[in-house]
C-alpha cells in the first residue's frame, strides 16, 4: 500500500490474497477506520453512558422523594395518633367519670346496679 499524506484519504479496508486448492482468493480483513470515525464512536459511547447514568440517577432521586413523602406522611399520622392518645390519657387522669367510662369500655366491666342482656 502506498504512503499517503494524511490518514483520511487512506483506504478504509485491507485485502489479503492467498492461493488455495481452488485458485487465488481475496479475503477482506478488518476494515480500517479514519481517526474522525473513532473519535465519533468514542464521543457517542461516552454520551450514551452519561445519559444512562443521568437517567438512572434521576429515577433513583424520584424514588427517594416518593419514599420520603410516604415516610413523612406516616410520621404525621403517628404524631396525630400520639396527640389523640395523650389528650385521652389526660382526660382520664383528670376526670373520674371519664376514667370509669373508659374502664367499662375497655375492660367490659359493669356497675353494681347494671343488668347484662346477651343478644344473639
Amino acid at each position: 500500500m502506498k504512503q499517503v499524506v494524511n490518514s483520511y484519504s487512506a483506504r478504509t479496508s485491507t485485502k489479503v490474497r492467498y492461493v488455495g486448492f481452488d485458485g487465488a482468493r481475496t479475503i477482506w480483513r478488518v476494515p480500517r477506520f479514519p481517526n474522525y470515525v473513532w473519535l465519533a464512536m468514542i464521543i457517542l459511547t461516552v454520551s450514551a453512558l452519561s445519559y444512562s447514568a443521568y437517567s438512572r440517577a434521576r429515577e433513583q432521586e424520584r424514588e427517594a422523594r416518593d419514599s420520603y413523602n410516604e415516610t413523612s406522611a406516616r410520621v404525621e399520622n403517628a404524631k396525630s395518633l400520639n396527640r389523640q392518645i395523650k389528650d385521652r390519657t389526660t382526660r382520664i387522669r383528670q376526670n373520674p367519670e371519664v376514667a370509669a367510662q373508659a374502664a367499662q369500655n375497655q375492660l367490659r366491666l359493669i356497675r353494681r346496679n347494671e343488668v347484662v342482656v346477651y343478644l344473639r
